[in-house]
Protein backbone atom coordinates (compact mmCIF):
# COMPACT_ATOMS: atom_id res chain seq x y z
CA UNK A 1 0.00 0.00 0.00
CA UNK A 2 1.22 3.49 -1.00
CA UNK A 3 1.15 6.21 1.36
CA UNK A 4 2.45 9.41 -0.62
CA UNK A 5 3.58 10.61 -3.74
CA UNK A 6 6.34 13.03 -4.68
CA UNK A 7 8.11 14.19 -7.80
CA UNK A 8 10.37 16.27 -8.99
CA UNK A 9 8.89 19.40 -10.55
CA UNK A 10 9.95 22.97 -9.60
CA UNK A 11 8.16 24.48 -6.59
CA UNK A 12 7.47 27.39 -8.16
CA UNK A 13 5.38 26.09 -10.91
CA UNK A 14 1.76 25.33 -11.45
CA UNK A 15 0.71 23.86 -14.91
CA UNK A 16 -2.78 25.11 -16.27
CA UNK A 17 -4.53 23.17 -18.71
CA UNK A 18 -6.85 24.98 -20.29
CA UNK A 19 -9.99 23.94 -22.46
CA UNK A 20 -10.54 27.31 -24.48
CA UNK A 21 -13.55 25.82 -26.40
CA UNK A 22 -14.71 22.88 -27.87
CA UNK A 23 -15.33 24.00 -31.44
CA UNK A 24 -13.22 21.84 -33.74
CA UNK A 25 -13.15 20.72 -37.33
CA UNK A 26 -12.89 17.24 -36.90
CA UNK A 27 -15.75 14.94 -35.63
CA UNK A 28 -13.25 11.91 -34.04
CA UNK A 29 -15.63 9.20 -33.24
CA UNK A 30 -13.21 8.28 -30.22
CA UNK A 31 -12.71 12.00 -28.98
CA UNK A 32 -13.70 12.63 -25.49
CA UNK A 33 -17.29 13.75 -24.78
CA UNK A 34 -17.60 17.43 -24.68
CA UNK A 35 -14.79 18.16 -27.21
CA UNK A 36 -16.10 18.83 -30.15
CA UNK A 37 -19.76 19.34 -29.94
CA UNK A 38 -19.10 22.75 -30.29
CA UNK A 39 -21.53 24.00 -27.93
CA UNK A 40 -18.58 26.22 -25.92
CA UNK A 41 -17.99 29.48 -27.41
CA UNK A 42 -14.80 30.85 -27.53
CA UNK A 43 -14.14 33.21 -24.32
CA UNK A 44 -14.25 37.45 -24.77
CA UNK A 45 -10.77 38.29 -25.09
CA UNK A 46 -11.12 41.35 -23.02
CA UNK A 47 -12.94 39.47 -19.86
CA UNK A 48 -10.14 36.73 -20.19
CA UNK A 49 -7.26 39.25 -20.25
CA UNK A 50 -8.32 40.93 -16.83
CA UNK A 51 -9.76 37.36 -14.77
CA UNK A 52 -6.83 35.68 -16.21
CA UNK A 53 -4.36 38.09 -14.94
CA UNK A 54 -6.07 37.58 -11.68
CA UNK A 55 -5.76 34.60 -11.69
CA UNK A 56 -2.13 34.47 -12.49
CA UNK A 57 -1.56 37.12 -9.90
CA UNK A 58 -2.80 34.90 -7.58
CA UNK A 59 -0.36 32.40 -7.97
CA UNK A 60 2.35 34.60 -7.62
CA UNK A 61 1.58 36.26 -4.69
CA UNK A 62 1.72 32.02 -3.35
CA UNK A 63 5.15 32.12 -4.95
CA UNK A 64 4.39 30.40 -7.80
CA UNK A 65 6.33 31.97 -10.63
CA UNK A 66 6.42 30.15 -13.56
CA UNK A 67 3.36 28.63 -15.69
CA UNK A 68 3.42 26.00 -17.85
CA UNK A 69 0.34 26.69 -19.71
CA UNK A 70 -1.41 24.08 -21.87
CA UNK A 71 -4.32 25.21 -24.15
CA UNK A 72 -6.60 22.70 -25.51
CA UNK A 73 -9.86 22.65 -27.27
CA UNK A 74 -12.03 21.81 -29.86
CA UNK A 75 -9.53 22.95 -32.26
CA UNK A 76 -7.13 25.65 -30.45
CA UNK A 77 -6.39 27.43 -33.21
CA UNK A 78 -9.70 28.40 -34.48
CA UNK A 79 -9.88 30.66 -31.96
CA UNK A 80 -9.45 33.72 -33.45
CA UNK A 81 -8.18 36.22 -30.23
CA UNK A 82 -5.03 32.76 -29.96
CA UNK A 83 -2.68 35.42 -31.29
CA UNK A 84 -3.37 38.33 -28.97
CA UNK A 85 -4.03 36.35 -25.97
CA UNK A 86 -0.57 34.17 -26.15
CA UNK A 87 1.44 37.78 -27.27
CA UNK A 88 -0.12 39.45 -24.51
CA UNK A 89 0.74 36.78 -21.45
CA UNK A 90 4.37 35.64 -22.90
CA UNK A 91 5.07 38.99 -22.49
CA UNK A 92 3.73 40.03 -19.22
CA UNK A 93 4.60 36.69 -16.90
CA UNK A 94 6.85 33.54 -17.14
CA UNK A 95 5.17 31.37 -19.22
CA UNK A 96 6.05 27.64 -21.03
CA UNK A 97 2.79 27.84 -23.55
CA UNK A 98 2.31 24.50 -25.11
CA UNK A 99 -0.81 24.13 -27.24
CA UNK A 100 -2.60 20.47 -28.12
CA UNK A 101 -3.46 20.86 -32.18
CA UNK A 102 -4.47 19.08 -35.50
CA UNK A 103 -2.33 21.54 -37.23
CA UNK A 104 -4.63 21.70 -40.39
CA UNK A 105 -4.40 25.34 -40.27
CA UNK A 106 -2.41 26.76 -43.42
CA UNK A 107 1.47 27.12 -43.65
CA UNK A 108 1.44 30.42 -43.52
CA UNK A 109 -0.48 30.78 -40.52
CA UNK A 110 2.39 28.33 -38.64
CA UNK A 111 4.88 30.59 -40.21
CA UNK A 112 3.62 33.83 -38.60
CA UNK A 113 2.96 32.40 -35.03
CA UNK A 114 5.53 29.37 -34.39
CA UNK A 115 6.85 31.94 -32.48
CA UNK A 116 4.02 32.07 -29.77
CA UNK A 117 4.55 28.50 -28.76
CA UNK A 118 7.16 26.19 -26.63
CA UNK A 119 5.59 23.43 -27.46
CA UNK A 120 3.58 21.86 -30.49
CA UNK A 121 1.62 18.63 -29.89
CA UNK A 122 0.10 17.92 -33.03
CA UNK A 123 -2.59 15.39 -33.18
CA UNK A 124 -2.71 12.59 -35.95
CA UNK A 125 -6.53 11.36 -37.23
CA UNK A 126 -6.52 8.82 -39.78
CA UNK A 127 -9.92 9.80 -41.07
CA UNK A 128 -9.15 13.33 -42.11
CA UNK A 129 -5.25 13.98 -41.97
CA UNK A 130 -3.31 14.89 -44.78
CA UNK A 131 0.10 13.66 -44.09
CA UNK A 132 2.07 15.86 -46.22
CA UNK A 133 0.62 19.20 -44.79
CA UNK A 134 1.10 17.07 -41.06
CA UNK A 135 4.95 16.64 -42.46
CA UNK A 136 5.11 20.44 -43.41
CA UNK A 137 4.31 22.04 -40.28
CA UNK A 138 6.22 20.01 -38.08
CA UNK A 139 9.48 20.15 -40.45
CA UNK A 140 8.62 23.96 -39.63
CA UNK A 141 8.24 23.65 -36.18
CA UNK A 142 11.32 21.86 -35.83
CA UNK A 143 13.34 23.85 -37.75
CA UNK A 144 12.25 27.08 -36.02
CA UNK A 145 13.29 24.95 -32.72
CA UNK A 146 10.02 24.69 -31.37
CA UNK A 147 9.38 21.63 -28.93
CA UNK A 148 7.30 19.72 -31.65
CA UNK A 149 5.59 15.79 -31.01
CA UNK A 150 3.87 14.17 -33.24
CA UNK A 151 0.76 12.18 -31.63
CA UNK A 152 -1.06 9.34 -33.99
CA UNK A 153 -3.98 8.41 -32.91
CA UNK A 154 -3.96 4.82 -33.04
CA UNK A 155 -8.06 4.03 -33.62
CA UNK A 156 -8.30 -0.23 -33.02
CA UNK A 157 -10.90 -0.33 -36.23
CA UNK A 158 -8.39 0.99 -38.42
CA UNK A 159 -5.21 0.01 -36.55
CA UNK A 160 -3.21 -0.78 -40.24
CA UNK A 161 -4.03 1.97 -41.44
CA UNK A 162 -2.80 3.90 -38.76
CA UNK A 163 0.35 2.58 -38.50
CA UNK A 164 1.33 2.82 -42.01
CA UNK A 165 0.74 6.50 -41.40
CA UNK A 166 3.12 6.02 -38.85
CA UNK A 167 5.46 4.95 -41.46
CA UNK A 168 4.39 7.25 -43.54
CA UNK A 169 5.40 10.16 -40.87
CA UNK A 170 8.79 9.11 -41.11
CA UNK A 171 9.17 10.14 -44.47
CA UNK A 172 10.30 13.71 -43.23
CA UNK A 173 13.31 15.43 -43.64
CA UNK A 174 13.42 15.82 -39.62
CA UNK A 175 13.90 13.65 -37.38
CA UNK A 176 10.74 15.29 -34.76
CA UNK A 177 9.29 12.78 -32.44
CA UNK A 178 6.61 10.51 -33.37
CA UNK A 179 4.62 8.91 -31.18
CA UNK A 180 1.62 6.04 -31.15
CA UNK A 181 -1.11 6.86 -28.43
CA UNK A 182 -3.81 4.89 -27.93
CA UNK A 183 -7.85 5.55 -27.73
CA UNK A 184 -10.50 4.59 -25.25
CA UNK A 185 -14.11 4.47 -25.28
CA UNK A 186 -15.94 5.13 -21.92
CA UNK A 187 -12.51 4.98 -20.64
CA UNK A 188 -11.93 1.10 -21.88
CA UNK A 189 -9.60 0.08 -24.44
CA UNK A 190 -11.26 -2.08 -27.60
CA UNK A 191 -7.41 -3.19 -29.18
CA UNK A 192 -6.97 -7.07 -29.32
CA UNK A 193 -3.71 -8.70 -27.70
CA UNK A 194 -2.06 -8.63 -31.19
CA UNK A 195 -2.75 -4.89 -31.17
CA UNK A 196 -1.53 -4.84 -27.79
CA UNK A 197 1.76 -5.63 -28.47
CA UNK A 198 2.91 -2.45 -31.12
CA UNK A 199 2.05 -0.51 -27.57
CA UNK A 200 4.35 -3.15 -25.49
CA UNK A 201 7.57 -2.48 -27.34
CA UNK A 202 7.47 1.45 -27.69
CA UNK A 203 4.77 3.92 -27.91
CA UNK A 204 7.80 6.07 -29.15
CA UNK A 205 7.82 5.15 -33.02
CA UNK A 206 11.07 7.32 -33.57
CA UNK A 207 13.14 9.48 -31.33
CA UNK A 208 14.24 12.90 -32.01
CA UNK A 209 18.04 13.56 -31.42
CA UNK A 210 19.16 14.12 -28.25
CA UNK A 211 21.31 17.52 -29.00
CA UNK A 212 17.84 18.81 -30.55
CA UNK A 213 15.37 17.83 -27.60
CA UNK A 214 17.51 18.86 -24.69
CA UNK A 215 17.70 22.61 -26.80
CA UNK A 216 13.87 22.92 -27.48
CA UNK A 217 12.43 21.05 -24.51
CA UNK A 218 11.41 23.87 -21.68
CA UNK A 219 9.93 21.43 -19.11
CA UNK A 220 10.95 19.47 -16.54
CA UNK A 221 11.53 15.18 -17.20
CA UNK A 222 8.99 14.11 -14.53
CA UNK A 223 10.16 11.85 -11.88
CA UNK A 224 7.97 10.12 -9.21
CA UNK A 225 8.49 8.93 -5.72
CA UNK A 226 6.27 6.51 -4.45
CA UNK A 227 6.65 5.46 -1.16
CA UNK A 228 5.21 2.68 0.56
CA UNK A 229 3.48 2.07 3.91
CA UNK A 230 6.42 0.23 5.33
CA UNK A 231 8.63 2.85 4.75
CA UNK A 232 10.21 1.72 1.63
CA UNK A 233 10.05 3.53 -1.94
CA UNK A 234 10.86 3.33 -5.57
CA UNK A 235 11.48 5.74 -8.52
CA UNK A 236 9.13 6.36 -11.39
CA UNK A 237 9.46 8.19 -14.62
CA UNK A 238 6.52 7.81 -16.42
CA UNK A 239 3.43 10.00 -15.14
CA UNK A 240 0.85 6.79 -16.27
CA UNK A 241 2.52 4.37 -14.06
CA UNK A 242 -0.10 4.59 -11.73
CA UNK A 243 -2.82 4.73 -13.65
CA UNK A 244 -1.96 1.27 -15.05
CA UNK A 245 -0.84 -0.43 -12.33
CA UNK A 246 -4.37 0.68 -10.59
CA UNK A 247 -2.86 2.72 -7.90
CA UNK A 248 -5.42 5.86 -8.21
CA UNK A 249 -7.44 5.80 -5.80
CA UNK A 250 -7.21 8.76 -3.24
CA UNK A 251 -10.08 9.12 -1.65
CA UNK A 252 -9.31 10.59 1.66
CA UNK A 253 -5.81 12.26 1.01
CA UNK A 254 -4.39 15.53 0.65
CA UNK A 255 -3.26 16.72 -3.06
CA UNK A 256 -1.63 19.39 -4.27
CA UNK A 257 -4.62 19.97 -6.64
CA UNK A 258 -5.29 23.48 -7.12
CA UNK A 259 -1.58 24.01 -5.75
CA UNK A 260 0.09 22.98 -8.76
CA UNK A 261 -2.05 22.44 -10.89
CA UNK A 262 -5.59 23.37 -11.76
CA UNK A 263 -7.83 22.63 -15.12
CA UNK A 264 -9.78 25.20 -16.76
CA UNK A 265 -13.06 24.25 -18.50
CA UNK A 266 -14.88 25.71 -21.52
CA UNK A 267 -17.63 26.93 -19.28
CA UNK A 268 -15.03 28.83 -17.13
CA UNK A 269 -15.09 26.61 -14.37
CA UNK A 270 -11.80 26.35 -12.10
CA UNK A 271 -11.49 22.36 -11.03
CA UNK A 272 -9.19 19.47 -10.99
CA UNK A 273 -9.99 17.03 -14.67
CA UNK A 274 -11.80 15.12 -12.49
CA UNK A 275 -13.58 17.89 -11.31
CA UNK A 276 -12.80 18.01 -7.41
CA UNK A 277 -13.69 21.32 -5.63
CA UNK A 278 -10.23 23.22 -4.94
CA UNK A 279 -8.60 25.37 -1.92
CA UNK A 280 -10.69 23.42 0.23
CA UNK A 281 -14.16 24.78 -0.82
CA UNK A 282 -17.41 23.57 -1.67
CA UNK A 283 -18.42 25.61 -5.12
CA UNK A 284 -16.07 26.04 -7.89
CA UNK A 285 -14.74 29.65 -9.43
CA UNK A 286 -15.57 31.00 -12.47
CA UNK A 287 -12.82 32.63 -14.25
CA UNK A 288 -14.98 34.23 -16.71
CA UNK A 289 -17.63 35.31 -13.63
CA UNK A 290 -17.77 39.57 -13.76
CA UNK A 291 -17.24 39.08 -9.94
CA UNK A 292 -14.03 37.16 -10.12
CA UNK A 293 -11.18 39.74 -9.49
CA UNK A 294 -13.20 40.35 -6.70
CA UNK A 295 -14.39 36.71 -5.45
CA UNK A 296 -11.13 35.03 -6.25
CA UNK A 297 -9.05 34.94 -3.25
CA UNK A 298 -9.29 31.78 -1.81
CA UNK A 299 -7.12 30.21 1.28
CA UNK A 300 -4.06 28.75 -0.35
CA UNK A 301 -4.57 24.76 0.89
CA UNK A 302 -4.55 21.35 -0.38
CA UNK A 303 -7.48 19.58 -1.56
CA UNK A 304 -9.20 16.80 0.73
CA UNK A 305 -10.09 13.58 -2.26
CA UNK A 306 -13.25 12.79 -2.66
CA UNK A 307 -13.07 10.87 -5.85
CA UNK A 308 -13.28 7.01 -6.29
CA UNK A 309 -10.59 7.56 -9.11
CA UNK A 310 -8.12 9.89 -10.23
CA UNK A 311 -8.69 9.42 -14.34
CA UNK A 312 -5.74 11.88 -15.09
CA UNK A 313 -2.22 10.74 -15.15
CA UNK A 314 -0.96 14.40 -14.67
CA UNK A 315 -3.04 14.57 -11.23
CA UNK A 316 -2.19 11.35 -9.93
CA UNK A 317 1.43 12.26 -10.32
CA UNK A 318 0.39 15.76 -8.01
CA UNK A 319 2.27 15.61 -5.22
CA UNK A 320 -0.36 13.80 -1.89
CA UNK A 321 -0.10 11.88 1.10
CA UNK A 322 -2.30 9.61 2.79
CA UNK A 323 -3.82 11.28 5.74
CA UNK A 324 -4.06 8.47 7.89
CA UNK A 325 -0.76 8.25 8.10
Amino acid sequence: MIKKIDNNLPEDLVTIEYMMGNLCNYKCHYCFPGSNEGDQPWPHIDILKKNFSHLLDYYVKNNKKVFHLYLIGGETTLWPQLEEFCDYYKSNYNIILEISTNATRKINWWKDNFRLFDHVGISVHHETVRIPHIIEVADLLYEKNVCVCVDILIDPHAFEKCIFFVDLLKQSNNPWPIVAKSVHFNGEHRYTDIQLEYFKDDIIKRYPPVSWYNQTNKKTKLELEITYKNGSSIKVFNDSWLLRNNLNKFRGWSCNLGLDVIKIFPDGRITGNCQQNLFGLDFDHNLYSGNFIKEFNPAFQPVTCKKILCPCSREAAIKKQDARF
